[in-house]
């Protein structure tokens, strides 16, 4: 099997990972606004460590095929500014999580970091396809 192979379904792959992790961020913020820290915790690190398995991938992919986030445009955005929004929300996670504003943590897992991950579901075929592109 090709590297284009492995690349593509580990795509489709993360794609999956991604639908089955926007339950589990509804799932995690509502406990975080109802259940208590100790069991919202608990779904919170499984949630972050979904996220750098995505990052971790993504950045990957990128590496491999040599692929530019800033000059890859899809509906007016760059993947590169995608990437560091991301990155500043999880930053914020994390200051909400430090400082123990459960609440606020929950709000930005519902209404930022769900929005996001959508965002990349549609992202990622573009990504395939790019890939296919390098190498035709």
């Amino acid at each position: 099997m090709d590297i284009k192979k492995i690349t593509e379904g580990s795509l489709d792959n993360l794609r999956e990972h991604l639908q089955k992790l926007i339950p589990a961020l509804q799932i995690t913020a509502d406990s975080f606004r109802v259940k208590g820290e100790e069991e919202a915790n608990k779904n919170y690190l499984i949630c972050i460590e979904a996220l750098q398995l995505f990052d971790e991938l993504i950045d990957g992919i990128k590496r491999l095929f040599n692929i530019d986030f800033s000059k890859m445009l899809i509906n007016g955005e760059t993947i590169q500014s995608r990437k560091e929004k991301l990155l500043k929300l999880t930053s914020n996670m994390h200051s909400a999580q430090v400082n123990q504003d459960w609440i606020t943590l929950a709000d930005l897992l519902e209404y930022e970091l769900t929005p996001l991950i959508e965002d990349w579901i549609y992202i990622i075929p573009s990504l395939q396809h790019e890939i296919k592109v390098i190498y035709q």
